[in-house]
Order: structure tokens, then sequence, then C-alpha cells
């Protein structure tokens, strides 16, 4: 939806903001004003207008006067928040879903976070008590970073790193973990509506999850506003879109890729079967202009990750279409190898045991907000493009997280497969939705657009050989020991990070995004973030 800053209890509150916003302009289409309850406090919102685009300017207060909030993502059950509080006599004066955040949190206090379902990051101030509560959703799709001041009463509050570092001398970058809050006293977990065991009919029956994707899929749908699909020619992606057409008519699904990529064949199998609007974009990773647009992936997606940096180059391409089509609004569908054990890694805990599979899995899902949940977020928004991610629901995230390890895991032509819950899908629509699809493993991303897809040419990887000696490497390795680098592909990334922000002052990046090895491994194991 839009990018936040904040400053709390900080020297030139106000400027200090406005030099945050700087960094932050193509979150969004509009800047709304600066708004200072205090000398030391400043709120501000560059927001993509989506959700009541005329009455939704942020920050917003509360209905009494008392809050004033700063948020960035949708509630998906605004609508059904507001009836609740309109019938405790609480008073609206817009249809956006921030000003049913803020009354929610002032009604109903932290209790509100149990009650929302949608992607968000938010800064709300009391103005009584000159307290502040911080909260981000419980994936981390929206993201939060933080400064805070040397003394520890200061904070600042941004959407992404490198305004935080722009605006602050002094001070690392931290992140507000997924499904955390913060305030002046306390930072921990809240609970949140993924806290309980599913319930409806029975883990495992199809014709549950099938009503439950509908739903998931027709609330992320925006109202008065085009639409499109993110569509790579995999289970998730051509499922998001077959449900998206189920509530519109028309719903257009790019595609990224020549005809020689992997994925090429199954979305155009897809759109002959389903008659969908196939929108194809043509990819070349070998085209001269392909090292400036690494160098812009890494800028943008904020990580020399390698999966993250494959995938922003694809998400960018896709994102910036989509802009220049019209549309503010997309989906995708990111979150199901992580539910329901699409990766490698994930099919073999199961198989090895519940428990392993289920360590695994929430490893899994702990990460998405520095791997794919980060991309498509700095992909998007770089484009005015809000991405959103119907697998991440939080009933059927309770669904996925309830099912037997027979359930995730099956045989397909005698090849172990997961995501069978979804497999079965397919089979309730074989008119619509192709066998071949069902059927398919599991193929990353960019390597699914025809990046390094033909092992002997390797394009790709030949990129960072040609930039990097073997004694360029090691002493790369020396340089950046803290950041356990393994590949000259990493090196060239977090060289090129480095020479757009001060990596030294993001902790978290030294943390680098592996799994635990399985109880009968020492190897750790990294997975093909999709």
């Amino acid at each position: 939806m839009c990018g936040i800053a904040v400053a709390f209890e900080w020297d030139d509150a106000a400027k200090v903001v406005a030099k945050m916003l700087q960094g932050i302009e193509h979150r969004g289409d509009i800047t709304d004003p600066i708004i200072c309850p205090a000398s030391d406090i400043a709120m501000a919102t560059r927001r993509l207008r989506i959700v009541d685009a005329t009455l939704g300017q942020q920050p917003q207060l509360s209905y009494d006067g008392r809050l004033l909030i700063s948020f960035n993502g949708e509630i998906y059950n605004h609508r059904e928040l507001r009836n609740q509080l309109r019938a405790m006599g609480v008073p609206f004066r817009s249809e956006s879903d921030t000003e049913v955040l803020v009354n929610a949190l002032q009604v109903w206090g932290l209790q509100a976070l149990e009650r929302l379902n949608g992607m968000f990051a938010f800064v709300v101030v009391d103005i009584e008590s000159g307290d502040f509560l911080a909260a981000r959703d419980p994936f981390g799709v929206k993201p939060l970073y933080i400064v805070q001041s040397e003394d520890g009463e200061g904070y600042l509050f941004c959407s992404e790193m490198r305004p935080l570092l722009d605006a602050s001398e002094k001070g690392d970058v931290l992140l507000l973990p997924p499904g955390y809050m913060l305030t002046k006293k306390t930072c921990s977990r809240y609970r949140t509506a993924l806290g309980g065991p599913f319930s409806g009919s029975e883990p495992g029956d199809v014709r549950t999850l099938d009503h439950l994707m509908f739903d998931a899929v027709k609330s992320r749908l925006p109202d008065g506003l085009p639409v499109a699909v993110q569509l790579s020619g995999g289970i998730d992606s051509t499922l998001v879109a077959h449900y998206a057409r189920q509530s519109r008519t028309h719903v257009p699904c790019y595609f990224l890729g020549n005809p020689g990529a992997p994925d090429y064949r199954y979305v155009v199998e897809y759109a002959e079967l389903s008659g969908a609007d196939l929108r194809i974009l043509p990819f070349d990773p070998a085209a001269p202009t392909m090292r400036s647009e690494i160098d812009h992936a890494i800028a943008v997606s904020e990580s020399f990750e390698p999966t993250v940096v494959r995938g922003a180059v694809c998400s960018n391409r896709v994102a910036e279409a989509m802009h220049l089509d019209g549309f503010r609004v997309a989906l995708a569908g990111e979150g199901a190898d992580e539910l329901f054990a699409g990766y490698i890694p994930l099919e073999e805990g199961f198989l090895h045991s519940n428990a392993a599979g289920r360590a695994l899995r929430a490893e899994c899902l702990d990460m998405m907000h520095r791997t794919c949940l980060q991309r498509i977020d700095r992909s998007g928004m770089r484009y005015e493009l809000e991405v959103r991610e119907p697998f991440l629901d939080p009933r059927i995230a309770a669904y996925a997280l309830e099912l037997a390890p027979s359930a995730l895991v099956g045989s397909v032509g005698g090849h172990i497969r997961g995501k069978k819950a979804l497999r079965d899908l397919y089979d309730l629509y074989s008119e619509q939705l192709p066998r071949s699809i069902r059927d398919r493993s599991k193929v990353p991303f960019g390597e699914g657009a025809g990046m390094d897809a033909n092992r002997n040419e390797a394009v790709w990887l030949g990129y960072f050989e040609d930039a990097i000696s073997n004694r360029d490497f090691r002493d790369g390795q020396k340089e950046f020991a803290a950041y356990e680098i393994i590949s000259k592909e990493e090196l060239y990334y977090l060289r090129k990070l480095a020479s757009v922000m001060d990596i030294s002052r993001i902790p978290h990046l030294r943390g680098r995004v592996k799994l635990s090895a399985l109880p009968d491994s020492d190897v750790p194991q990294q997975i093909a973030v999709a």
C-alpha cells in the first residue's frame, strides 16, 4: 500500500522524516503531509492509493483523537471489523482500512491484532501518554526497520533500510521480526489470528481447501481497481490465477520468459485450456542490459542472497510491465511452498518424520520475510504495485499446519513430490487446470524464466566468473568473512550492495538464510526460493 516514515523522540523529527520520505518515493503515488503531534515526533506516509483513495490520507487519528497511526499494508477483513466497531458506537469518517485499524487498536487494544487478516506494518502513537506501538504482520509480508538513538529513548521507523541509513549517521538498522510488537518498554510476540488450530472441516478435505482458496483470493481482489496475476506456470500461481478468474471476468496473467524457458509451455497450456489473457514478457539472460539489471535488482531488493537477487531481476521486469499497464494490485503464489512442503528439504523432512518436517517448515516460514516476501515487496513497490499473497491467509495457513505428512507429500509418476493437497485441487477442475502443471516438480522462479536453465551454458554464473578472479574471490571471502561467502555470485552481489549502503550497520545481513540439517545429516540446506 505504501511506505511509512516515523521519528519518535528524535531531534529535528520533521526534517529527518522528510529525508526518509525522499528514499521511499517509489512506494506510492502521493506524499501525505508530515504530522507532528509533538516537537520531537513526526509521522508521514508515501501512499499508494488503493482503499478509499480520497479519504485514506495518513497519518490517521482514532475516533477520539488519541491515537495517531502510520500504516503500510492492507487489512482484508476491514469491512467486517468496521461493522463490529460501528455496532459498538464507533463513528467513521472514511472507508479506509487505516481508520479501521487505528479505531480497532483504540477499542480493543492489543487484542485487535488477533482479529486482523492482512499484511501490515504500522506505528501508532498515543498522543496523551506519549507512548508508541509498532507491529508487523505474522509472516512479515510488510517490512519495518528501526534505528534507535544512542540513549535508547528515540526511534526512527521506515519501510526500507537505505532511507534510515541516509537519515541517521549513527545506529544500526534493526528489523522488527514478523509477528512482533515493540513499545518503549518491550519487544515481544503478540497473539495473532494464526495462534489456534484450524476450525472447520477436517484438514485434508480437498473441498474445504477449495472453499478456503476461493475466499482468500476473492478477499484480496481490490474494489474498483483491476488486478493481475504473476504467473510462473507452477502449481501455486496457476491456482491463484484460477481462483481469481472465478470472481473476475478479466484478470490478465503476466509471464516472464522466452519460448525456450522451462516454464513457457506450462503457461501456454494453461492459457489455451482456460482462455486466460496471457501476457508474455520476453527475457534473455544474456542480453547486454543484464549486468545493469542485476545491479538494479541488488539495490532494489536490499539483499545479496542469490535466490533473492535472481528472483528480483525477474520480479522487477514483471512489476514494471504491470505498472505500465495501469495496475496497482497483483496476486502471487508466495507462501505455498513453505506451507505445503514444496521445497525438496521439506519433502525430505516430512518423509523422515512429522517432527522433522514441521521443524524445517517452521524455519522456512520464519525466513520468508528475508527471502521471497522481501523480494516481492521491494520489486512491487519500486513500481507502485502492491503484491498480495492469498496462500498466507490465516485460515489457509492454519489448514496447512494441521495436515499430516501423507497429505503434504505423495508420489507422482514414481517420484516423491510435495504439495499433495494443492495437487488434489487440480482434480476438481480438470477442464481448466492442466494435469501437466499438477504433476510437475518445483522449479525456482528465475530458472523457470530461463536463467541458467541450460546447465551446459550457465550464462548467469558466467557473469561472476568473468567479473571475479579466483584470487579476488579468496580476498573477498577474507574481507567479508562475517557474511560466509561461498560463491563468486554472492561476493559480486555483496560488493554491489556495499557500494550503495553501509552494510556494516545492518547486523541481520550477517545471518545467512539456511535451513538446519536433518537429524541424520550434518549439512545445512539452502532452499531455492520461488
